[in-house]
């Protein structure tokens, strides 16, 4: 079963929104649902990243083969969204076995628990990654979704106004029943789309030991209740979905989709890294991190063209002087052979800081104009190292451009 986070927020936007409503809650009836049910998801995820510190989410999914549960997901996450924290508990149960996980992240680290043998990993996050990481994003800013906003707008039509919102004691319901008879083409169309591609694809329902659902889809039912608390807040929802398929063989299965949420703790949830006195724990940073080993002596070739040859002319240098917690310092210089002198010699000392060094490790030095400049020095083939030199860096991206990428040699004395 396949859940990244767009396919969820996707799936469960098109089954939220296609319920079509036909229970009574209260005396109030608010008529029209489409839109409000739209707005209130919108609203509630930009109140949860941008307007509240913190919360917490419960949520399940569940799939079913003829009413046998053959895999199934739970998540504890919560979310501290003034400090950038967020710790989840999950658990998959899936071929007879549970498994579990843990995760914590904030600015400087994330942690991950192995469960099969109580040890930690920690990894340790660059500085300079803090001012723009966020801890949650509001995924109808992202532009697959505001496309399937479009798509399911078209694909609604006339069921938009069946869909209802009623009142009571300040809370509002979106809920619904949608039977195989009121179900347009156009949405069973996605719908067994999604269910065969995204969620259970002819590879996951061999690795599951299930029947694929190959030919003859067709949502059958579609079930969902969402209630929206005073603040504005879609605080739970449950959501089923049903849907016939034949096999490989021909043979006709019922495969059913059940998710359930509940956001609770708002401005309530805390947020703590695990203590991890007296744990095995195993250490790492973002990047890549030099050490002392690559102190030393590295060189290229200088090799001039004379039309039907190549000659090497002379020998570029770098020496890595010192490496102390991830910050280099050496010095770069140039030797060329009697008669072969270039019009400038170059030779300058650098350095880098490793917080500082988002992607890769930035190196800084003057060159013999007296202009600061910026360098990338990176390992290659184990011991050696790839350098350019003059580069123009985009941090945001994570690339830079170069004129030069030379790979330097480690010499061994």
């Amino acid at each position: 079963m396949k859940f990244s986070k767009k396919t969820g927020t996707i799936c469960a936007f098109i089954l939220g929104a296609t319920i079509l409503a036909t229970s009574a809650f209260a005396d109030i009836m608010l008529g029209s649902g489409y839109y409000r049910f739209k707005d209130s998801m919108k609203t509630t995820m930009v109140k949860l990243t941008s307007e509240v510190d913190n919360f917490s989410v419960d949520a399940t999914i569940s799939l079913k083969i003829d009413g046998k549960v053959f895999e199934e997901s739970t998540s504890n996450v919560k979310y501290d969204i003034e400090n950038k924290a967020r710790e989840s508990i999950d658990k998959n149960f899936k071929k007879g076995e549970v498994r579990e996980n843990y995760w914590y992240s904030d600015e400087k680290q994330d942690i991950h628990k192995n469960f099969e043998d109580g040890s930690y990993n920690v990894f340790e996050r660059r500085k300079s990654n803090n001012k723009t990481r966020k801890i949650i994003d509001n995924p109808f800013e992202d532009e697959q979704i505001k496309d399937a906003e479009k798509v399911l707008d078209a694909l609604v039509g006339s069921l938009q106004e069946a869909i209802q919102v009623e009142e009571s004691a300040g809370k509002k319901m979106y809920v619904g029943n949608l039977s195989e008879s009121q179900i347009p083409s156009s949405i069973n169309a996605i719908s067994s789309f999604i269910f065969k591609y995204s969620i259970l694809d002819e590879w996951d329902a061999k690795n599951l030991n299930v029947p694929h659902p190959k030919s003859n889809i067709y949502l059958i039912s579609a079930t969902g209740k969402a209630i929206e608390n005073e603040d504005g807040i879609i605080e739970s929802g449950i959501f089923t979905a049903s849907m016939s398929a034949q096999d490989n063989k021909g043979n006709e299965h019922i495969y059913s989709l059940d998710f359930s949420f509940d956001i609770k703790d708002v401005n309530s949830t805390v947020v703590k890294a695990p203590n991890l006195d007296g744990e095995k724990v195993t250490y790492s940073k973002e990047g890549y991190e030099f050490d002392s080993k690559y102190i030393g002596k590295y060189k290229n070739d200088i090799v001039k063209d004379e039309g039907s040859s190549f000659k090497k002319v002379g020998e570029r240098f770098i020496e890595i002087t010192s490496i102390e917690d991830g910050n280099i310092k050496g010095k770069y210089y140039e030797k060329y052979n009697e008669g072969y002198e270039g019009d400038t010699v170059r030779s300058f000392d650098f350095y880098s800081n490793y917080d500082e060094s988002k992607h890769f490790t930035i190196i800084y030095y003057t060159n013999d104009k007296g202009e600061k400049e910026k360098g990338i020095i990176d390992p290659t083939r184990v011991q050696n190292i790839r350098v350019s030199f003059n580069v123009t860096i985009d941090e945001d991206n994570g690339g830079y451009t170069s004129s030069n990428d030379d790979t330097f040699i480690r010499i061994f004395e």
